[in-house]
């Protein structure tokens, strides 16, 4: 391999998305701590986010082939692994288990005050969002996010259909992102919306 004695990404991403390996590593050792950054400061564990990193890199290796058609690099990159993350933060948060893991997000030392004051107030934001929705909306919300059934378990046990659960479903993350919206501006509201997804 030729040597490169300056980082001329456009050259080195063509040569990535000519299989190259050795160009690869230059990329990924240049925007290594970076992308590492961007998990750590959504999932707040050093395990995770490495992790999410090397998902990152991986999923840039296996799509190499669009490379030379990405304008501005490092903005595709960060988003990438920023999209990563909120995707296993979306996982992680309303499920049936999600207890632990609240508590231990924003319990971290990474937590500054103001965004534990800030989860509180969107906590109790979303609590009078839900308990405005209508009796049935409310429901299945509940059960969805709450306890973690699937649409067919909450037809059955709110004795409806499947298609009708989930319709409500659909008008109860509506309604819950517009309350919020109205109330609450910043980061921590943009993913709490990203989970708020059907």
């Amino acid at each position: 391999m030729p040597s490169v004695t300056t980082y001329n990404e456009p050259e080195l991403l063509l040569r990535i998305a000519d299989g190259d390996r050795d160009a690869y590593r230059i990329v990924f050792e240049h925007y290594w701590n970076q992308i590492y950054a961007i998990g750590l400061k959504i999932s707040k564990s050093p395990e995770l986010a490495r992790d999410l990193a090397q998902e990152t890199f991986i999923k840039l290796w296996v799509n190499k082939e669009q490379l030379p058609d990405v304008i501005y690099f490092r903005s595709f990159l960060y988003t990438l692994a920023r999209n990563l993350a909120i995707d296993h933060l979306r996982k992680k948060v309303f499920t049936a288990n999600n207890e632990d893991y609240l508590l231990a997000y924003f319990r971290d030392d990474a937590a500054n005050p103001h965004e534990n004051a800030e989860y509180h107030e969107l906590e109790g934001l979303l609590n009078r969002a839900v308990n405005n929705l209508p009796p049935q909306m409310q429901q299945v919300f509940k059960l969805s996010r709450f306890e973690g059934l699937s649409h067919s378990e909450i037809a059955v046990r709110m004795n409806i259909t499947r298609v009708t659960s989930k319709s409500y479903m659909v008008r109860a993350l509506s309604a819950i992102r517009k309350y919020m919206a109205q109330y609450h501006e910043g980061v921590f509201l943009l993913i709490w919306t990203v989970v708020l997804q059907a």
